[in-house]
C-alpha cells in the first residue's frame, strides 16, 4: 500500500511539474511576444481639420519601437478657397496666404540616451533633396528645385551641446517645398536620415504614408 501512494505522489510531483513548465514556457511566450510588440511595432494616427476651414490640414503621426527615432509627424496645411474665412479676406490678405501654401513639415523626435545634439543635414534615400535655409518662403514654395529647410536648429548654443546623464529628447523640424513633396509621395518607401553635428547618423525607414490619397492635394 505504501509503494502503491509513493508511486502515485511521484506522478503527482511530475504532473505538477509538467503542468508549471508549461505555464512558464506559455508566460515567457507571451511576455516574449508583449515585448516584442512594444519595441518593433509601428503606431500610426492620421487626421483631418473640419472640411469647412480656411486653411486644411492633414496630418500623420507614427510612433517606432526599438529605434532612436522615436516617432515622426507629418503635417500638410493648404488653402480652403471654398471657405466663407477665405472669401471675406481682401484681395491682398488672399495673395499673402496663397503664396505661403500649401506647406509641408516633417517633425522628429530623436533619442540617444543622454546626448543633445543640432543636425546639420537630413538625407532622403534615392531623392536628390536640396538643403537651403536662405531661400525666402514664396521662392521656396514655387520652386521645381527639391528644397527642404531645418527649422529651429540654432536654438541650442554649441557650447551645451554632448552627454548628459539624464534622457534627452532632441527635437527635429524638416520644412519642404512642393517639388520635394512630389517627389517623396512617389518612393515606395521612406528612409530619413539625420546627420547630426558631429557626424552620427540616424535612420528610420518606414511604409511612404505620404503616398495615401487623403494627402493627394497636388493636381
Amino acid at each position: 500500500m505504501d509503494k502503491i501512494k509513493s508511486f502515485l505522489f511521484k506522478i503527482y510531483i511530475f504532473l505538477l511539474i509538467c503542468f508549471c513548465m508549461f505555464f512558464m514556457l506559455f508566460f515567457t511566450i507571451y511576455l516574449s511576444d508583449l515585448f516584442s510588440n512594444r519595441l518593433f511595432t509601428t503606431r500610426e494616427h492620421y487626421f483631418s481639420n473640419p472640411y469647412t476651414s480656411m486653411i486644411r490640414e492633414n496630418t500623420c503621426f507614427k510612433e517606432f519601437g526599438f529605434q532612436s527615432i522615436k516617432n515622426i509627424f507629418f503635417r500638410e496645411s493648404y488653402v480652403n478657397e471654398d471657405s466663407s474665412d477665405f472669401k471675406s479676406l481682401q484681395d491682398a490678405e488672399r495673395e499673402k496666404i496663397v503664396a505661403s501654401h500649401p506647406s509641408f513639415t516633417l517633425r522628429l523626435q530623436v533619442v540617444d540616451k543622454g546626448r543633445l545634439m543640432k543636425f546639420k543635414n537630413v538625407v532622403f534615400d534615392g531623392v536628390d533633396a536640396i538643403y537651403n535655409d536662405k531661400i525666402t518662403k514664396p521662392e521656396f514654395n514655387s520652386s521645381d528645385e527639391p528644397y527642404f529647410s531645418i527649422i529651429g536648429n540654432s536654438g541650442v548654443d554649441q557650447k551645451y551641446l554632448g552627454e548628459y546623464s539624464v534622457k534627452v529628447v532632441n527635437d527635429l523640424t524638416i520644412a519642404f517645398n512642393e517639388a520635394l513633396f512630389r517627389v517623396l509621395r512617389e518612393q515606395e518607401k521612406l528612409k530619413i536620415t539625420l546627420i547630426s553635428h558631429d557626424d552620427v547618423e540616424y535612420s528610420i525607414e518606414t511604409g511612404n504614408f505620404l503616398s495615401d490619397s487623403r494627402f493627394d492635394i497636388l493636381h
